[in-house]
This record gives structure tokens, C-alpha cells and sequence, in this order.
């Protein structure tokens, strides 16, 4: 296995990652079930934070650890304040009906969500993830998100963790599909040079 280049930047473990993710899953459903509901925006925020912390723990090289705590707060700050805009957006757009309302504002938070997050994954950890990779991950996510208002409505008593897990999932599977391609690029790529030479 060929030396990683030193401008390559980190790159994700997504095995150990979805490893870590199936144990916050777990944990915010047991927390959900244990306590009384916070509020939107301040579980959005802990849950921008648990994923944030799985994603820093699974990357390799592992960067520095402030940046690290630095990205878990910019990306806990993002999706708290993506919520309670959110949520002050939905009353404005129900004049089309609330569930229209809800529908819309899911589906643009969770892509405007996850947009910032690459983005602070790009400046804040220098993970490699190309604008249209994380473009094809921001729809994942906005799909996922509006999947999980059916569940909500079927089962609500996973209340917003159906948010929060579906777009988790969608996320980290679109980073692990985006490193996969990538990958099999350099190697393409390496091939047809030494073929070449």
C-alpha cells in the first residue's frame, strides 16, 4: 500500500466511524428516553456535537485536537442556530399548509446543514471532499431529513432523533462513498501512469 502523500490530508476510518455513530445512536435514544424533552435547537446542537466528536475521533491522521474542539463547537453552533431558524421560519411558510411548511424547512435546513458542516470539515480539519461530492452529500442529507418526518409522524416517539440519525447516516455514508471514489481515482490514475512510464 502506497505512502500517503503529506497534501493529502486526513482521511476517514468509516468502519471505526460507524462504530461510533451506532453508539450515539444508541445513547441519544436512551437520553431521549430517560429526560424530559430540551429544546430544539439545544438538542440539534448536541447532536451536531456527537457527530462532529465520532467524525474527528475517525480520521487519520488524526488532526490536531483543538481544531478538532474547535470543529465539534462551529458545527454544534451551525445546526443549533439552523433549528431555531427553523423553527421561526415554519410559522412564516404555513401559509401553504404545515406540513408544506415543515416539509420545506427540514429539507433546506438539513442541506443548508449540511453545506456548512462540509465546509467546516474542509477549513477547520482539511478533509479532501470535492464541491460536487459534498453538494450530492447535502441532497443525501436533505432527502434523509424529509424521510425522517415520515417516521416521525409515524412513530413520534423517536421525536427528533429520526433528524438527527437519518441525516447522520446519510452524511458520513456520502463521506465514505466520496473517499471510496476518490480513491479508486488516485488508483486509476496511478495505473494509467505507470502503464504510461
Amino acid at each position: 500500500m502506497p505512502a500517503q502523500a503529506a497534501d493529502d490530508g486526513p482521511r476517514l476510518h468509516c468502519r471505526r466511524h460507524a462504530a461510533l455513530l451506532a453508539a450515539a445512536i444508541l445513547g441519544i435514544a436512551l437520553a431521549r428516553w430517560l429526560s424530559s424533552p430540551a429544546s430544539i435547537a439545544l438538542a440539534f446542537a448536541g447532536y451536531a456535537a456527537l457527530h462532529g466528536a465520532a467524525l474527528g475521533l475517525c480520521l487519520r491522521p488524526r488532526p490536531d485536537r483543538v481544531r478538532v474542539l474547535v470543529f465539534v463547537a462551529a458545527a454544534s453552533l451551525l445546526c443549533g442556530s439552523l433549528a431555531r431558524l427553523g423553527l421561526t421560519a415554519a410559522p412564516l411558510l404555513a401559509n401553504n399548509g404545515i406540513e408544506a411548511a415543515a416539509l420545506l424547512v427540514v429539507a433546506v435546513s438539513a442541506f443548508a446543514g449540511a453545506l456548512g458542516y462540509g465546509a467546516l470539515l474542509r477549513g477547520l480539519l482539511h478533509y479532501r471532499l470535492a464541491p460536487g461530492s459534498l453538494a450530492m452529500i447535502a441532497l443525501a442529507c436533505a432527502a434523509a431529513a424529509s424521510a425522517a418526518l415520515v417516521l416521525m409522524r409515524r412513530y413520534p416517539g423517536g421525536g427528533s432523533t429520526w433528524l438527527a440519525i437519518l441525516w447522520w447516516l446519510a452524511f458520513s455514508a456520502g463521506l465514505c462513498a466520496a473517499s471510496r471514489h476518490a480513491r479508486s481515482a488516485r488508483e486509476s490514475t496511478d495505473a494509467t501512469k505507470q502503464r504510461m512510464s
